[in-house]
Formats: C-alpha cells, sequence, structure tokens
C-alpha cells in the first residue's frame, strides 16, 4: 500500500511531467515560428542577391554594347534559339529577329549558359535583348548608322512605367535588354506589363516581345520582377565619334 509520502511524490513527477511537456509544446511552436521567418528571410535575401547580380550582368552587357560598336562601326543583331549565342546573321545587317536574345558570343561575354548555349541570369532564364530594325536595319549594319547619318538616325523603342505607356520613361531608344526575373518559368501572362515585355510571341520556347513598347516598372513580388535596360543614343553616338567610327 502506498504511503500519503509517496503518492504526494508521484503526484508530484506526474504534474512536473505534464508542466513539461506543455512547455515543451510551447518551445516547439516558437521555434517553428522562428524558423518560418528564418526561410522567409532567407529567401528575400537570395532573391535581393539574385536582382544584384542580374542589374550587375544588364550593366556590362550594356558595356559590351557600347565597346562592340566603338569597334565595328555598329550593334550586334540579337541571337536565336539556335544560335549557340552568336548573332544572326553573323556580320549584322538585316537581322533574323528583331526581338531575340543577348549574343553574348559574338559581344564575348561570360556567364552561366543555358542548353541552348545562350547567357543566363541567376534564375536561369536566358537574357532578352532588342535592337531597333529603323532606318533599314542601319544600326545593325556595317557603316548604316554613318550613312544614314545621327541627325536622321531614328530609334523606334520606347520604354514606359506601364503597358498603357502614361509615362514615358525613355523615347527613340535604339536597344533594350532584359532579365525576367524569376517568374520566367511560370509566367502566365496575365499580368499586361509583363505581357509587354516578353508574352507578345514565342520563339522555340522564348517568350519575347513583338512591338517597339517595353515596360520598367517597380517591383512587386509575384506581379512585376523584370528587370529592364537600354542604350542611350546619345552616349552610343558619342562613344562612337570618340572612336573614329562616326564623323
Amino acid at each position: 500500500m502506498l504511503t500519503t509520502t509517496r503518492r504526494n511524490k508521484i503526484k508530484s513527477a506526474k504534474s512536473s511531467l505534464g508542466f513539461s511537456l506543455i512547455e515543451m509544446a510551447i518551445v516547439l511552436v516558437i521555434v517553428s515560428t522562428l524558423l518560418g521567418g528564418l526561410l522567409i528571410s532567407l529567401s528575400q535575401t537570395q532573391e535581393m542577391n539574385n536582382r544584384r547580380n542580374a542589374e550587375a550582368k544588364l550593366d556590362d552587357i550594356v558595356e559590351a554594347l557600347y565597346g562592340y560598336a566603338q569597334a565595328t562601326g555598329r550593334l550586334p543583331c540579337p541571337a536565336t534559339p539556335t544560335s549557340n549565342g552568336a548573332e544572326v546573321p553573323v556580320g549584322g545587317g538585316a537581322c533574323t529577329e528583331e526581338h531575340g536574345l543577348v549574343p553574348s558570343a559574338t559581344l564575348g561575354l561570360s556567364g552561366a549558359l543555358d542548353i541552348n548555349g545562350l547567357l543566363m541570369d541567376k534564375w536561369l532564364g536566358a537574357y532578352r535583348y532588342s535592337v531597333s530594325d529603323s532606318n533599314g536595319d542601319a544600326f545593325t549594319t556595317s557603316n548604316g548608322i554613318r550613312g544614314v547619318g545621327i541627325a536622321a538616325m531614328a530609334p523606334t523603342f520606347r520604354v514606359c512605367d506601364a503597358a498603357a505607356c502614361g509615362t514615358v520613361i525613355a523615347d527613340a531608344v535604339p536597344v533594350v535588354i532584359m532579365s525576367l526575373g524569376a517568374d520566367w518559368v511560370d509566367f502566365t501572362g496575365a499580368d499586361v506589363d509583363e505581357t509587354e515585355n516578353s508574352g507578345e510571341r514565342t520563339l522555340n520556347g522564348y517568350r519575347l516581345p513583338n512591338d517597339d513598347d517595353f515596360v520598367q516598372s517597380a517591383y512587386i513580388e509575384d506581379t512585376f520582377d523584370d528587370l529592364v535596360t537600354w542604350i542611350s543614343p546619345g552616349i552610343l553616338f558619342t562613344r562612337m565619334i570618340a572612336a573614329g567610327q562616326l564623323p
């Protein structure tokens, strides 16, 4: 038979055990909450790092394009999904595609390549590249800009704040380069601004624009994450003059 003291000890042990289980449950909830917040924070940090990397690569591409124009007197044509990162056609002239992919092989750019040899960002999407075919493809033709003359050159691209183009951010732009961000794989075309940049046509599985308008807007997760940059015609012509490619 259990003594009163023994019963009290058992009750005390049970009470202590029950209290410990409750404490453990609370701790587990707190830890789970903290881990969830940490994972979200890490995901956000990774996305920020990816965007910074893409922005830096876009700057590299712009500089490579300026350098190419200074060396050759023209801009390269876009690459296609089957050209292994080279411009098409080789040597320029009338480009096979006005809207295509960055010709990284032609520009001598290094970086990660997709299965088709195209320069890609940290989200594994290929960088897009569009060059205006205005003035009879003068931008991509040897001595084309020189022949037409700077004053007569009229590139047709424009960058707006939205697809409706209520505000024009940059007009008369000869080149636009883009990273489609993290949603390039699961793009549904639901957002009109992203559709303007990459939802108007498809070439061998690569989504591309099909007109002269592009959108640069603020980053909104799950809505708009495109990174868009362009070449200034004024800087382009100034550098080509400095290099002796233009009078």
